[in-house]
């Protein structure tokens, strides 16, 4: 059984991802998946008010909150998966934790900007290819996938392609 790391954030992108991967279980790709939320790190010196517990403790309910609706997802699909909550950055973590699970793929959600936006804005997914061991293959999924307008718009753009043009 292969293994496929999906990193999630709760945005409509990392859920798109998600739905890819029950499609990949249901058209009978094996799969292992592995869910995983990568919370930001605290700036500063946090800890020295708030006792390091407390913001661990913060930082798993913040990524339950993330998962929740992939989780939801996955189970209404009655496939199977595991989850992962980190603290760090997530493009490294990422990166990391595909390593160290011996994942065989990263499937993850993506904006689908362009360059130039990409460049001024910056992209998880985009820095997260960068760094992951260039052995283990990453599938990107554009913001739309599986969503009720992304299935209608093709047969929408057919039939005014197909439409008679009167002159």
């Amino acid at each position: 059984m292969l293994k496929a790391l999906v990193p999630v954030d709760g945005s409509n992108n990392s859920l798109c991802a998600v739905r890819h991967v029950i499609k990949l279980v249901q058209d009978r790709e094996p799969l292992e998946i592995h869910l995983l939320n990568v919370q930001p790190p605290f700036r500063g010196d946090v800890t020295s008010f708030v006792a390091k517990e407390d913001v661990q403790g913060y930082h798993i309910d913040e990524g339950h909150k993330c998962l929740k609706r992939a989780c939801e997802i996955l189970d209404e699909a009655g496939v199977h998966y595991t989850t992962h909550i980190y603290i760090g950055h997530a493009a490294q973590v990422i990166a990391e934790v595909a390593k160290d699970l011996g994942c065989d793929k990263v499937i993850m959600g993506t904006h689908g900007y362009g360059t130039v936006k990409q460049l001024l804005m910056g992209s998880i997914s985009h820095a997260a290819i960068h760094q992951i061991d260039p052995s283990i293959p990453v599938t990107l999924v554009k913001e739309g996938y599986g969503s009720t307008a992304a299935r209608r718009a093709p047969a929408a753009a057919t039939a005014t392609a197909t439409a008679p043009v009167s002159r």
